[in-house]
Parts: structure tokens; sequence; C-alpha cells
């Protein structure tokens, strides 16, 4: 057992979409090089990695990770940890945040009731969905999805008093992305093992022969990505900025293009798909951050973000994207 385990198992790679989602809504309002945000990002980033190891321990626990044989590598499953000391280590570390989140909420937040809430639902939609909703119901994607919404308006009502249009936008935007990456890029990269959850199946998705045939599934996964699209093109509108309309085209076009990689019959590699997942899920977290934020912080954030996430899947899978 090593910290590299710990850290597979956490899931680490993948922090920067926890850390950007909380502070780049608290930072429309609030102020990077401050102790508040300094403070909110270390949070953000053990609170990522205890509720991702939450997922794994519980995806392990329940039997499905076992059975999973993509999943064999993985540190639960190896027995290079064991399930007692993942749950010694994962429950009483949710239990901490939770009392963490609260003490951060009423000591920074103008709203504190509203900060409260959202920390609330957060841990209940996410709590519900790692202990089995991912699996068993085909709705799956509704809890999780809420799960990081309410995740970002914490971040929101950290600096915030109320919602504005901006934040209507934003956390839109977050519950559009994260809707495509797990009952989309979720499901796609699960599709041979056929869960019980997996909506793709039920639209006809199905891997035959080696090749990916989308069935009815392709206008699905359009249609949500083209809609998230359309509340980063609504988030831009509140500025009318030259620049970042390059900005937003440019990723818009990228994102469009993976999209057809992701939507079209094809020859199924798994290791291919989770490549163009990740680049997918990069270009979508980054997208809205120059359309939020000043172009130095976003740009400062999006730099430390790629930086850590290409280190991070080098240290713990040995290639520059995620091998779950």
């Amino acid at each position: 057992m090593t910290f590299r385990d710990w850290l597979q198992l956490f899931r680490a790679q993948t922090a920067p979409a926890t850390i950007l989602l909380i502070l780049v809504p608290y930072l429309a309002n609030g102020i990077l090089f401050s102790f508040q945000a300094l403070a909110i990002g270390l949070f953000a980033l053990f609170a990522h990695w205890i509720s991702f190891g939450h997922n794994s321990l519980m995806d392990t626990a329940m039997g499905y990770d076992v059975r999973d044989k993509s999943k064999s590598h993985h540190p639960l499953v190896t027995g290079r940890i064991s399930i007692a000391t993942a749950h010694n280590i994962i429950h009483w570390g949710l239990c901490g945040l939770a009392t963490l989140a609260i003490l951060i909420s009423l000591n920074f937040s103008p709203n504190p009731t509203f900060a409260l809430v959202s920390i609330f639902l957060w841990f209940v939609f996410g709590y519900a969905y790692n202990s089995g909703l991912s699996k068993e119901s085909p709705f799956s994607f509704l809890p999780i999805s809420v799960c990081f919404t309410a995740m970002g308006a914490w971040g929101w009502f950290l600096t915030h008093d109320s919602l504005d249009i901006l934040g209507w936008l934003l956390l839109s935007y977050f519950f559009m992305t994260i809707l495509f990456q797990i009952s989309w890029s979720g499901h796609l990269k699960e599709l041979e093992v056929k869960e019980r959850s997996n909506i793709l199946i039920r639209m006809g998705a199905r891997v035959e022969g080696g090749m990916f045939i989308p069935g009815r599934s392709w206008f699905y996964g359009y249609l949500v990505k083209v809609v998230n699209l359309i509340f980063a093109f609504l988030l831009w509108s509140l500025s009318f900025d030259l620049v970042r309309l390059v900005w937003l085209e440019l990723l818009s076009f990228l994102c469009i293009t993976i999209l057809h990689q992701l939507i079209k019959r094809r020859p199924y590699k798994r290791e291919k798909e989770l490549r163009n997942m990740s680049i997918m899920e990069v270009l979508t977290i980054f997208l809205p951050i120059p359309l939020v934020l000043p172009w130095l912080e976003a740009m400062m954030l999006m730099l430390l973000g790629i930086a850590y996430f290409v280190l991070m899947n080098k240290i713990l899978w040995g290639v520059g994207y995620p091998r779950v």
C-alpha cells in the first residue's frame, strides 16, 4: 500500500474539474490571491479525493468493479488497499469534510443559509449516486448532475448573496456538462459491461464485432452537448467581448469535432474512447472560464489545471489520460 495507490483510488487525476467547478463561481465575485481562495481550493482538492474515492470504494464493495475486467488493476480490486482500511479513511474523511464545509460556509459566505443548502444537496445527491444509484438506476445521471451543480452553487454563494443571471447560466452550464460526462461518456466507456443504469444501451447503442453501433443514442449525445454550448453562448452574450467570442467559437468547434468522434459508428477501442472523453472534458470545463473571469486569472487556472491533469495521469497511470 503506497500513497500512489491511494491517489489511484481517489482518482486524483481529475481533481482540477472539482476545483474549477467551485473556484470559478467563487472568483466571479472573489479574489484569486487570497487566503480564502487558497483555503477553498485546498478543500475542493480533498473533497474530490475523498468523494471520488467513495465512488471507487462502493463500486468495489458492492462487487461491480470486481466483475469489470477494465478495473482489474485498481488498488481495491487487487487488494493493495483493503476494503476495511478504505472504509475507515473515506467515511471518516466524509464526516470531516462535511464539518469543514459547514465552518467555511458560516465564516465566508454572505448568505450562509443558501451555502449550507448547497452543501446539503451536494453531499446527499453525491452519496446516493455513489452508494448504488450509479449502477442500478437508469436515471443515475440526474443525482450526480444535481450533485455537481450544487457544488458549483456552493462556490457561488461563498461570495454572492443571491443568484443573478450570470449565476443561473453558469450553473445551467455545469449541469449540462456533467449530464454529458455521465450519461454519455460514462456510459460509453462501460458499454461492454452492460450495467442496468446504462441508458445508451436502451437507445440501441452496442459493441458488435468490435464496432461501436450508436443506434438512436447519437441524437441524445448531440442534443445534450449542443444545449451545453448554447449556455456557453448565453454566458458570452453578457459581455459581447470580441476576444472572448473567438475563444468561444474555437473551443465550441473543437467540442463539436470531438463529439463527432464520440457519436459516430467506429471501431470501439476503450483506450481511444477514454482519450477522446478526456479531451472533451477538458475543453468543456475550460470553455466558460474566460467568459466569467478576467483573462489573467482564467489563464492561470487553466494552465495549472492542465499541468496537474497531465502530470498526475503520467504518475498514476503511465499515460496522459485516465485509465479508468
